[in-house]
């Protein structure tokens, strides 16, 4: 799986560049006999924009080499084995980019004098970056995620078990010494599973001690990045660590033992967690556009939008996204040339709309057709 960012779409959205622009897109399945199928629908795509391009008057020579990384894929029989949910390409003359990503897409071929990326749009608008703490007495990590992947980070000057804190218990030992740090964070609503204490031989203020040291060292580390933080770790610990947490932006946790767990596994416990925050967010802009609603300061009208959009006016835009326009519009052509078909005429709107928003940073929230409030597929706050 590819990541797709916000600063990607937006390099897709510029417009003015010179040449012919082709997207296209198709679903995809990771694994048994149904990838061979994927390949076909790909042929079968390229060769309809082959055709396209061809009755648009650009000859065999330039088709080839404009079509040519897309062809190459398609021989390669290893890319199709590493496929995710979707693939979505992107041509023009000298430049190419791709993205297996998690989400099922629309089969769909474009071309014309900008790319297309509403279908990607409800990845990069459903997702929140996050932090995600492990609590544990022998493993202390920190890893940063996003609905789409997690990795984990290098710790500098943070200890990552006990033992790097507080010796043992031998005649003469002496604990390494320590500063204490003022409390901080909130406690949450959590995700239980599993409960527990430390090991037998250490004492309660020896863990305080050593989550103190962490949640003071950390602090340093994470303190400039103003994410959320999933804590992850056993009662007990997650407990203690709140109150010794000098992090800001500390969020509910989820109750397990951390330790035994990979971070593809951390990431499926926490991202629930993560997503409540993005659904308040959603939940606020519908509110506030409810309540500027028919004062001049949000509308439902896509042709005001769309001008609003282009003057850089929209601070905040919901718009029906799954399913995107493109998948469910009444004809069966799988690719098209921009600016030349009624059936996609709102799409396209949709699209400019949703990239001027972009590029001049206002919100964009790509949500189910039911959600988006008022009347129709698109909502948008103004900014004045």
């Amino acid at each position: 799986m590819d990541l797709v960012l916000r600063s990607d779409l937006q390099q897709l959205s510029q417009r003015g560049q010179r040449g012919t622009h082709v997207s296209l897109f198709i679903p995809t399945h990771r694994y048994g006999l149904e990838v061979e199928g994927d390949q076909i629908r790909w042929r079968n795509l390229l060769t309809a924009t082959s055709d396209l391009l061809r009755r648009r008057g650009m000859r065999k020579p330039e088709i080839t080499k404009l079509l040519a990384p897309a062809w190459e894929l398609l021989e390669d029989a290893l890319a199709w084995q590493y496929m995710s949910d979707g693939l979505a390409m992107f041509l023009r003359p000298g430049w190419n980019r791709r993205y297996r990503v998690a989400t099922e897409l629309p089969t769909l071929g474009t071309v014309g004098e900008h790319f297309v990326t509403g279908p990607l749009l409800q990845i990069v608008t459903n997702d929140c970056p996050f932090l995600l703490l492990t609590v544990s007495q022998r493993n202390i990590r920190l890893l940063k995620g996003s609905q789409q992947q997690i990795e984990e980070l290098e710790l500098k000057n943070v200890p990552t078990s006990i033992d790097q804190v507080v010796q043992s218990e031998e005649p003469g030992a002496h604990p390494i010494a320590w500063q204490p740090a003022p409390a901080g964070g909130q406690a949450g609503h959590p995700i239980f599973y599993g409960h527990g204490a430390p090991d037998a031989h250490i004492k309660k203020e020896e863990v305080r001690r050593f989550l103190q040291r962490v949640a003071t060292s950390l602090h340093g580390f994470v303190g400039d990045m103003d994410l959320p933080m999933v804590p992850v770790g056993l009662d007990y610990h997650v407990s203690m660590y709140r109150e010794v947490n000098t992090y800001p932006h500390l969020i509910d946790e989820v109750r397990i033992d951390p330790d035994p767990l990979s971070a593809d596994e951390l990431h499926t416990l926490a991202w629930p967690v993560v997503a409540q925050i993005l659904e308040r967010q959603v939940q606020q802009a519908i509110q506030r556009f409810t309540d500027l609603h028919g004062t001049g300061q949000a509308s439902n009208d896509l042709t005001l939008i769309e001008a609003a959009a282009r003057e850089g006016r929209v601070d905040t835009l919901l718009v029906a996204g799954q399913p995107w326009c493109w998948e469910h519009t009444p004809t069966d052509i799988q690719v098209f040339l921009l600016g030349n078909n009624e059936a996609f005429a709102r799409c396209e709107k949709l699209d400019n709309v949703a990239a001027e928003t972009m590029a001049h940073g206002g919100r964009i929230y790509a949500r189910p057709a039911r959600e988006i409030p008022g009347i129709g597929d698109i909502a948008a706050v103004f900014r004045y």
